[in-house]
């Protein structure tokens, strides 16, 4: 079953990384873009909020 809360949760961290990327102009159209650092960034945000969800429980 789907955790809507959690995947919304997700999304909104997500996109606020992403916007903060567009802004510092390090996305992945850019000269001084870095893929990985990206992904990382949103694995951690995701590993914590899971992490959150196990702690409540």
């Amino acid at each position: 079953m789907v955790n809507y809360i959690l995947l919304y949760k997700i999304r909104k961290r997500v996109k606020a990384i992403l916007k903060q990327k567009i802004e510092d102009e390090e996305l992945a159209t850019t000269k001084k873009s870095c893929l990985g650092c990206l992904a990382d960034e949103v694995s951690w945000e995701i590993y914590y909020l899971i992490k959150e969800k196990e702690e409540d429980e």
